[in-house]
């Protein structure tokens, strides 16, 4: 039964991935707003996460929300899942996803994603590519919008290693080049929403937002120092899951 509702909830999810583009896409064109595109968005996920939680049972628990802030802040989050993609846009005020080029060639949802808040990143494109990176999110921040990096480029299986997943140089040019805090995330969504399984396991995500990385320390500090609250964090949040199924 369970399989049977997440096959229900992948094609309702690329349906509705497809309808949200179609009714905010010609606004956000005709007016040149990127905010009515952050808006839909935003109703795509609303839509992503009671979808979610009706059909797959999935809900999802928030942990170190005062780390935060007020003000634009840089988030380093753990990439497990799609799930990190979506939830973003609930927590934070127009999120700011850095994301790779090749997304905008997909139908519907490629073409809203020129149009959202977002940083287009070329990942063949060398230290050209990296300064691009650096200089929307400068711009993005300056507007006072925090910006999403996945530091590791890719989805990670909940027991992929770091040194099969390396974590890219782009986390640390920002850290460097951005006069911003970087916020470490750590979080177990591949334990509920597998990457490439459509079977989805019942029970509760848990994102937390880790202290924030004051800036001032030199790169092989802040690596070691994003790095290790990333990983330990992760690692404990998918034990203490592994140790209830026991």
């Amino acid at each position: 039964m369970q399989f049977l509702r997440s096959l229900i909830f992948s094609f309702l999810v690329n349906a509705w991935g497809a309808i949200i583009p179609i009714i905010f896409l010609i606004p956000a064109f005709l007016f040149r707003d990127k905010k009515i595109a952050d808006f839909g968005a935003k109703i795509w996920s609303i839509g992503v996460f009671w979808m979610l939680k009706k059909l797959c049972k999935i809900d999802y628990k928030i942990i170190g929300i005062e780390n935060i802030g007020k003000e634009p802040r840089i988030f380093a989050c753990k990439h497990q899942s799609m799930w990190e993609t979506v939830v973003m846009h609930l927590i934070i005020d127009r999120p700011v996803y850095a994301y790779k080029k090749e997304l905008e060639s997909i139908p519907f949802y490629g073409w809203f994603v020129k149009f959202m808040s977002g940083i287009k990143v070329d990942r063949k494109g060398g230290a050209k590519s990296l300064k691009s990176v650096i200089n929307q999110a400068k711009q993005y921040l300056a507007k006072g919008q925090s910006v999403v990096i996945f530091p590791q480029g890719t989805r990670v299986p909940v027991d992929g290693s770091i040194e099969k997943y390396l974590y890219q140089a782009g986390i640390t040019a920002l850290y460097n080049s951005c006069d911003a805090k970087v916020v470490p995330v750590a979080l177990n969504s591949g334990f509920f929403w597998p990457k490439g399984k459509i079977l989805k396991k019942t029970g509760t995500i848990i994102i937390e937002f880790l202290p924030a990385i004051e800036g001032g320390l030199n790169k092989s500090e802040f690596n070691q120092k994003l790095i290790s609250s990333i990983e330990q964090r992760s690692k404990e949040l998918s034990k203490d899951l592994s140790e209830q199924k026991l």
